[in-house]
């Protein structure tokens, strides 16, 4: 078996790229170029149309990464192969130019340099700079586009996120989850068909029908509702609102971690300004579109040194996680942050990239990783670190160069990157700092929800993830924490009466209609998760220590063990877990353990040629079990829990679902005074927070014992409709009934039948 499907191995042995031809570029591509870039400056003068906008962002996500990746010298042919490249050099121009024409217009006291004409000259200067670098470079700086073989027939994997969309605005207006449905059904059958049948379609079309399954998962949940889908997307949507507001960005922000990213600032403040697109759609249409390059991304790496095959079943292994589609739409800095990290991984392990071209696209592309997002930058400085020092090691005994540049270019960038940025920039790093404290404080907490007499697998599988407790319980453990915490919180006395105990209110429409199938699905998706898994790491292995393994495999597996490294701390620590949640580093650690993964799997069908059929089909039959049951399809057909996408009901529902009257009550509690004692629980904290942009100051424990007899206090459409509130402990939460407290001794100040403010005087 070859790792490389490639033809010139003898230039992967040396661990060099072919030189470049010194011949001139085409003409006609120059002035196609000129002519997108004159197209550009028209269409934003003309951005009140819906037409121009999605033609603007074409062009503004396509146009200047194409004219950064000539300035580089980056060969036509290694786009041609990975062409997420071409995004992620345009999101790095547009940063770019956005941030120098903020701080320059910011010297020279423009009060609002964020608008769409300084931003539209900053972006052409720096454009026709790129034109005028790549003027020279050679022929085969050209991107051959033909090698794609593009047909309109090939399109048909578009039609899955469309559907999806439909879905989700007919399922939004009560008409019903009929459509919704069939579009996660129809993307079930796409996944296992394809993985079935990857050997007879090209990898065009299997980049697309990746492409058009994860964003048809991903636009289920971020289309949903008249408001964003997700926690931290409401606070990201106000900072990205308020630097479009202010037209200005600056550079200090101290304790203000999200002030300080430029995917959340300056970048969808460009895109805004230049295109006529509103924050809101930004954030629930295009990012995701973005971010849905993740996968293809993941397949290009992939295909590099697999069958098409099984490089497929590699990228869907994430496509059908719900940390990808449901949970990472949900954050959109990060979503900019990962689809750097792929594209930087890939840069740092293609072979068709010369050397200098090679550092210089890392280097811009760890820039991007630092300054989109923090928990991903420090990750991948983790990693990098960690694959440096291993390549040192594993060259004493195996053939492989005991430093790659690339791999130290990519680690300065975002090691490096970081401490200016975050330090010395934008001086945001206290979050470094908080961890520091709580691991000299907590220690790294392994495992904290484990328990005596659980077997070393169940207390791998539960230890570190989140556990419901009883409602009385709950109260207990936070009533003893406001005590000792926050001895200005005065309960009313009678809040030790036996009839305002709490009392545990399951949601119903979590209930499992079909016990025995529900449970086989369930083992089946747990299980080929973490077979899945554990192939994933004697992938790295088998790599790492193999004799044969061509250099640049070795390279990717190098990072493959460090990540299994970094993400072992993850999964097993609650103080790293509280810093960076496991789930997301999940989808980022992938980028590299899922190739090993699938290599097991093809090194198994090529050594025994009767395992090929069988593993192939275990394989298909596996992704679609996890999507089935991440993308809701189990909850509807069997129950127990059926996520937004494809409900209005349940926990998630009662979670994310955000309504219009639950805005409006947030925001006439934000008129509360200003030393006021403001309370909601975990449902209600996110309508605050979607209304208000309002992280601190909250108090989330709506409980007699917890509430001061001057509280102002929060209820959303759960709370006064359905009569339950949601509270959390540690990594411990519960569901109750609504307190009956507050109707007894507290006034409703506000109400507008799905909301309520309660106040006593």
């Amino acid at each position: 078996m070859t790792l490389v499907r490639d033809r010139d191995d003898a230039m992967l042995a040396l661990d060099v790229a072919p030189p470049p031809a010194r011949r001139s570029g085409s003409p006609a591509a120059r002035r196609a170029e000129l002519g997108a870039l004159a197209s550009i400056a028209a269409l934003v003068a003309a951005h009140d149309v819906w037409a121009a906008q999605a033609l603007l962002l074409v062009l503004l996500l396509s146009v200047p990464g194409l004219l950064l990746l000539r300035a580089l010298r980056v060969p036509g042919a290694a786009i041609v192969r990975f062409p997420v490249y071409v995004p992620c050099a345009s999101l790095v121009v547009l940063i770019a130019s956005g941030l120098t024409v903020d701080l320059a217009g910011l010297a020279w006291e423009a009060p609002e340099p964020l608008r769409a004409w300084p931003l539209l000259i900053g972006l052409e200067l720096t454009c026709l700079g790129l034109f005028a670098a790549g003027a020279t470079a050679p022929a085969e700086a050209d991107v051959p586009w033909a090698e794609l073989r593009p047909r309109l027939v090939r399109l048909w994997p578009l039609a899955l996120p469309l559907a999806a969309a439909a879905g989700a605005l007919l399922l939004t207006n009560g008409q019903g989850a009929e459509v919704a449905i069939g579009a996660m059904a129809a993307s079930l059958l796409t996944v296992l068909a394809c993985a079935l049948i990857a050997v007879r379609l090209s990898a065009p079309q299997l980049w697309l029908v990746l492409y058009g399954v994860g964003l048809a998962a991903a636009w289920s949940f971020s289309l949903r509702g008249h408001f964003l889908y997700g926690f931290d997307i409401s606070s990201e949507y106000h900072v990205a609102a308020k630097t479009f507001a202010d037209a200005a960005w600056r550079t200090p922000h101290p304790h203000d971690a999200y002030g300080a990213m430029l995917s959340l600032t300056v970048l969808p403040a460009s895109l805004q300004a230049l295109t006529g697109v509103s924050a809101l759609v930004l954030l629930k249409a295009v990012y995701p579109a973005l971010f849905a390059l993740f996968p293809p991304a993941l397949f290009g790496i992939a295909n590099r040194f697999l069958s098409r095959r099984f490089a497929f079943v590699a990228a869907a292994f994430v496509v059908v996680q719900s940390y990808f589609f449901q949970q990472l739409p949900a954050i959109a800095r990060q979503e900019i942050g990962l689809l750097f990290f792929v594209g930087l991984v890939a840069a740092v392990v293609d072979r068709r990239l010369p050397r200098g071209a090679q550092a210089c696209l890392v280097a811009l592309l760890g820039a991007g990783v630092v300054v989109a997002h923090y928990s991903t930058t420090y990750l991948a400085a983790a990693v990098f670190g960690l694959a440096v020092v291993l390549q040192l090691v594993v060259s004493r005994f195996r053939p492989l160069r005991a430093m790659s540049l690339a791999m130290v270019v990519a680690f300065v960038a975002t090691a490096g990157g970081a401490g200016v940025w975050y330090v010395a920039v934008t001086h945001s790093a206290d979050n470094v700092s908080r961890v520091a404290s709580d691991l000299r404080t907590h220690g790294l907490d392994v495992l904290p929800n484990a328990h005596a007499g659980q077997s070393l697998v169940a207390s791998y599988l539960s230890g570190n993830a989140p556990a419901s407790i009883d409602a009385n319980g709950y109260e207990r453990l936070v009533a003893r924490d406001y005590a000792r915490d926050r001895p200005y919180v005065h309960p009313l006395h009678a809040a030790d009466d036996g009839r305002f105990r709490l009392q545990d209110a399951p949601v119903r429409a979590d209930a499992v209609r079909r016990p025995g199938a529900f449970e086989a699905l369930r083992t089946a998706q747990v299980v080929a998760g973490q077979l899945f898994n554990l192939l994933a790491i004697a992938g790295a292995l088998a790599l790492v220590l193999r004799r044969h393994t061509n250099p640049f495999a070795r390279q990717l597996a190098l990072l493959g063990l460090a990540t299994l490294m970094v993400l072992a701390v993850v999964r097993l620590s609650g103080t790293t877990a509280n810093a960076y949640n496991q789930e997301r580093a999940f989808v980022q650690t992938m980028v590299p353990l899922a190739v090993g993964m699938a290599w097991v799997l093809e090194r198994a069908g090529d050594r025994w040629r009767r395992l090929r059929a069988p593993v192939a089909l275990l394989a298909a039959v596996a992704l679609a079990v996890m999507f089935a049951s991440t993308s809701g399809l189990r909850g509807v057909a069997v129950g127990g829990g059926t996520p937004t996408n494809l409900a209005d009901a349940g926990t998630d529902y009662e979670r994310f679902y955000v309504t219009a009257p639950e805005l409006a009550a947030a925001k006439w509690i934000d008129g509360a005074p200003p030393r006021a004692l403001v309370y909601a629980d975990r449902y209600g904290q996110l309508r605050i927070l979607g209304a208000t942009g309002r992280i601190d100051g909250l108090l989330l424990d709506v409980t007699p014992r917890t509430l001061d007899r001057r509280a102002w206090v929060y209820a959303g459409r759960t709370n006064v409709v359905d009569g339950r509130a949601r509270g959390a402990a540690g990594s411990r939460f519960a569901t109750y009934r609504w307190p009956s407290i507050l109707d007894d001794h507290y006034d409703t100040v506000y109400a507008n039948g799905s909301a309520r403010v309660y106040h006593r005087p």
